[in-house]
C-alpha cells in the first residue's frame, strides 16, 4: 500500500496517531482499490478443510467430499467466514498504531465453491474518533470489502472494523491488567472436557432443520472453545493466514517496505506485532496481562456455532460481530444463543449469539441470519 510505504509521514518513535497521518486516512476515505495480499486466492478442498480444522469444526460437509457430495450443495463448500482467507483490509495507514479488531458484519451472497478465483476490493469507508476506557483518545477504521468471482458473481460483501490505539496510552490505562488468568484443577478440566463432548452430540447435521419446527427462545448450541492455548493460534493461523507473518528475507524485504511493521524482541530481533497472539512479553506492551485469541478466530467460533445448529441444508445471510474482550491463554469460550426472531416471508431466523468466559464474562456478541428450508 502506498500510504505505508511513504516514510515521510513516520513519527520517531513510529507509535503516535498524528494529524498527517489522519489526513492522509481521511483523503483515502471512498477510494478503492485491489486486496493483494490475499492468503487464498482460489477455493480449494484443502484450504477449506485447513480453515475447518483450524477453528475446532471437524464437520463432515467441510472436511469429508464424499459426505458432501450427499449435501443439497453437492460438494464442498467453505464456511461463509472462510472468504475473510481471501483478504481482509483493516489496518492501512497510521504506521506504528497498534490495531485492534473489534468485528465484522459479513452478507453472504453466495457459496464459496470449490474451484472458485477469488478477488477482493476494498474501500476505507469511515474513520471515527472515539474515547475508550482502553486507550483513551483512539480512531476506528471502517472497511468495505467486495469479493467476487472470476466471473465478477458478487460472493459477500464485508465491513470489518478497527480500533486504532498507541500502545503506550494503552499500557498506562491498564484496563485488562487486573483480569485474573486461569489455572485449572483436573476435576474443572474433566467439566470442560464433558462439554466439549457433548458438543458433537448438538451437530445437526444431515437432519434438516425446518423454518416451521424452530420457535422464538429456543437454544442455539454450545460449542466449547479453550481452554484456550497458543496451540490453538497456531492451528487457526495454518487456515487462515495472515499479512504479517513472514519467513526470513520475505520477511525482511516486507519490513523494507512498511518501517512501522516490526517491533524488536527482548534479543534486540525485529518480530511481528502479532506475537501478542502467542508471547508472553508483548501483549505486557499494549496493557494486556497475557497473549489473547484473534478476533477471526471468535468469528469462526460463531459461524461454526450457528452452523452446528442449522444444519446441512441452512444458509448463513448475514453474521455481525461485535468484539468486546479479548480471550486470553487459559480461558475457555461457550458460544452460544437464542432465536430472537422469525421472518414469515423469507423464512429467515434471526439468532443472537455470545461468546462467554469462565468469569461469565462476554467478550463478543453476535446476531446471525439464517435461512431455513420450509416443509
Amino acid at each position: 500500500m502506498a500510504e505505508l510505504q511513504d516514510r515521510q509521514t513516520e513519527n520517531k518513535d513510529g507509535s503516535k496517531i498524528t494529524e498527517e497521518g489522519l489526513d492522509k486516512l481521511r483523503r483515502m476515505i471512498g477510494n478503492k482499490f485491489p486486496l493483494h495480499e490475499q492468503f487464498n486466492t482460489v477455493v480449494t478442498e484443502d484450504a477449506i478443510r485447513h480453515y475447518a480444522l483450524g477453528m475446532g469444526d471437524d464437520n463432515p460437509r467441510w472436511v469429508d467430499p464424499e459426505y458432501a457430495k450427499t449435501t443439497r450443495w453437492g460438494g464442498v463448500i467453505g464456511h461463509p467466514t472462510f472468504i475473510l482467507t481471501c483478504g481482509s483490509a483493516r489496518s492501512q495507514g497510521l504506521p506504528g498504531v497498534h490495531a485492534l479488531f473489534a468485528g465484522i458484519d459479513l452478507r453472504c451472497h453466495a457459496p464459496i465453491e470449490v474451484g472458485t478465483r477469488v478477488s477482493a476490493t476494498a474501500a476505507l469507508t469511515g474513520l471515527v474518533e472515539k474515547q475508550g476506557k482502553y486507550a483513551g483518545r483512539q480512531f476506528q477504521q471502517i472497511y468495505t470489502v467486495d469479493y467476487k468471482d472470476e466471473n465478477d458473481k458478487q460472493l459477500a460483501t464485508l465491513d470489518t472494523y478497527t480500533f486504532r490505539t498507541e500502545r503506550q496510552t494503552a499500557s498506562s490505562k491498564g484496563k485488562y491488567k487486573q483480569v485474573e488468568r486461569k489455572t485449572w484443577t483436573d476435576e474443572e478440566l474433566e467439566e470442560v472436557e464433558a462439554d466439549l463432548d457433548r458438543e458433537r452430540e448438538l451437530r445437526r447435521g444431515a437432519e434438516t432443520r425446518y423454518f416451521e419446527s424452530v420457535s422464538v427462545g429456543d437454544s442455539v448450541g454450545p460449542v466449547v472453545k479453550g481452554p484456550l492455548t497458543a496451540t490453538d493460534c497456531i492451528c487457526f493461523l495454518i487456515g487462515f493466514g495472515y499479512i504479517f507473518v513472514r519467513a526470513h528475507r520475505q520477511w525482511h524485504e516486507f519490513r523494507s517496505a512498511h518501517p512501522r511493521a516490526g517491533i524488536k524482541n527482548s534479543y534486540g530481533v525485529w518480530d511481528v506485532p502479532e506475537r501478542v497472539h502467542w508471547e508472553e512479553e508483548m501483549p505486557q506492551k499494549i496493557g494486556m496481562p497475557a497473549p489473547y485469541d484473534y478476533g477471526n478466530q471468535r468469528i469462526a467460533w460463531f459461524d461454526h456455532g450457528i452452523h452446528d445448529w442449522m444444519g446441512d441444508d441452512g444458509w448463513l445471510r448475514r453474521l455481525k460481530v461485535r468484539i468486546s474482550a479479548p480471550n486470553f491463554f487459559g480461558d475457555v469460550t461457550w458460544v452460544k444463543g437464542k432465536v430472537t426472531a422469525l421472518d414469515e416471508a423469507d423464512g429467515c431466523v434471526t439468532v443472537d449469539m455470545e461468546a462467554v468466559d469462565q468469569r461469565g464474562r462476554v467478550t463478543a456478541t453476535a446476531l446471525a441470519e439464517v435461512i431455513l428450508p420450509r416443509r
